[in-house]
């Protein structure tokens, strides 16, 4: 049996937003047991430059949303930026997780070998489907998922390993 380009993307993004979900609901309840307000949990950052909790959810949904319709050719869904809550967030990862399970599975593995390009910043940079979701796709959905496990972490959200790797 071949894996493809739709299967691994689809259980990547099932997967990995699955236990962000958790993780976000784990620091809802964590906010909530020490009295403090959520939107202080949120705003941290592992580093001035860095993103806070929330843009890190938002990245890594956009990823995916964005990954699967460049993949199936289709236009780039629009998720305006306004999650303030962890509800919010976790609403987020519904909406993108539905998203790429709603893309046809075909329009997606017909990209696996074709070259497309992908913008960066300023530049433009050619890639088949199936170099765009091992390097870019699943490479930033990783980053910015662990980023936010380590800004719940650092706060002392009771999280660890187990929670990073299993959909709630």
């Amino acid at each position: 049996m071949t894996t493809t380009v739709s299967y691994i993307l689809k259980k990547s993004t099932e997967q990995t937003l699955g236990a962000l979900k958790g993780l976000l609901s784990k620091g809802e309840a964590y906010a909530k047991a020490i009295n403090c307000d959520e939107a202080g949990v949120l705003a941290q950052r592992l580093y001035p430059d860095m993103y806070a909790l929330p843009r890190q959810v938002q990245i890594a949904c956009d990823t995916v949303a964005r990954g699967a319709a460049r993949l199936a050719s289709l236009d780039m869904p629009s998720f305006p930026d306004t999650e303030q809550t962890f509800a919010e967030l976790i609403a987020r990862c519904d909406k993108a997780i539905a998203y790429v399970n709603s893309v046809d599975d075909a329009k997606i593995d017909a990209t696996t070998k074709t070259t497309l390009q992908i913008p960066m910043g300023s530049v433009t940079l050619p890639m088949t489907g199936e170099q765009y979701l091992q390097g870019f796709i699943l490479t930033n959905l990783h980053f910015h998922a662990a980023m936010a496990y380590a800004l719940l972490r650092k706060q002392g959200v009771q999280i660890g390993k187990r929670d990073y790797l299993v959909p709630a």
